[in-house]
């Protein structure tokens, strides 16, 4: 289900609407290459899953995009009138609102194709999490000065805004960079959590072949936070704080074609969001013809 997620995000950031359409089209393929990557699948399984996902993905359609579309105007409408730090909270709150939904929806499935995962499978995936964890480790500095993670991570935060509002000037750089360099220091804290969630998944995975796996697995991605030790709880928590701060500060200094490109955006996406709902249309209103066609 994050995968899923991730591959909608991923598309929204790709570009045109095209290239939104070819990614969501694809989603299938794409996650059962990426889950592929990580349990080194069998062909049966790899059937099992592109099944699961094709009635997933047609629910998805039918019902999540125009949510999406929903949600991204609302969000331009706050922008429009200058957001806050509640508007940033809302955010992040309707994103969790609509993992959630998935989750509800594709736990069942998910678990009935995690069931089938051999010992051998679930060692892979902890070598991939191992990986995985060296390259996020070097590529956010994990280790290194202070200074060295905090221009990778202010990289990472030009990148952002320069994605929805276009290249800064000089004068706005150097401030975007101070803003970044701010926020407290979250490259071994993010290493660290993200670590305790691989754990508690694999640990979970220990439990395939329990009556209550599904329910369990639903469980732990509703909140995968919820064993998150208070003293890390309370560290996220002020990063995650600093960062909204931190791109409200930025909105702040856009200037107003900025600001209008990031708009533009924003509705381009709506746009494209809306096209694919209406894919869905079409192909039920084409699939309850065929049926009618062969209705004696």
């Amino acid at each position: 289900m994050r995968i899923f997620l991730s591959v909608v995000a991923a598309a929204l950031l790709l570009g045109g609407c095209s290239t939104i359409r070819i990614a969501y089209n694809q989603a299938e393929h794409i996650i059962v290459w990426r889950t592929d990557d990580y349990f080194d699948l069998t062909d049966d399984q790899k059937r099992m899953l592109r099944a699961e996902l094709d009635r997933i993905h047609a629910w998805h359609r039918a019902t999540q995009l125009e949510v999406y579309a929903h949600l991204l105007e609302a969000l331009d409408r706050r922008l429009a009138r200058g957001p806050k730090l509640e508007d940033a909270n809302w955010a992040v709150d309707s994103a969790r609102a609509q993992s959630r939904e998935l989750v509800l929806h594709a736990y069942k499935q998910a678990a009935a194709v995690l069931a089938t995962l051999s010992d051998e499978q679930i060692a892979a995936t902890r070598r991939r999490f191992e990986r995985d964890n060296r390259e996020f480790a070097r590529g956010h500095g994990v280790g290194a000065p202070e200074d060295k993670q905090k221009s990778l991570r202010a990289k990472r935060d030009l990148e952002t805004i320069e994605r929805w509002a276009g290249s800064p000037d000089p004068e706005q750089r150097a401030h975007f960079i101070a803003l970044s360099a701010a926020k407290p220091l979250d490259a071994a804290l993010r290493l660290q959590d993200r670590v305790r969630r691989q754990n508690e998944f694999v640990a979970l995975l220990g439990e395939r072949h329990d009556a209550r796996f599904a329910q369990r697995l639903r469980d732990w991605l509703l909140d995968w936070n919820a064993q998150r030790p208070p003293d890390l709880q309370r560290r996220v928590d002020e990063y995650q704080q600093a960062h909204r701060q931190m791109l409200l500060s930025a909105f702040g200094e856009l200037r107003p074609e900025q600001r209008h490109k990031l708009s533009e955006r924003l509705r381009y996406y709506i746009t494209a969001l809306r096209d694919l709902a209406r894919d869905a249309t079409r192909r039920g209103a084409a699939g309850a013809s065929a049926r009618d066609a062969t209705m004696p």
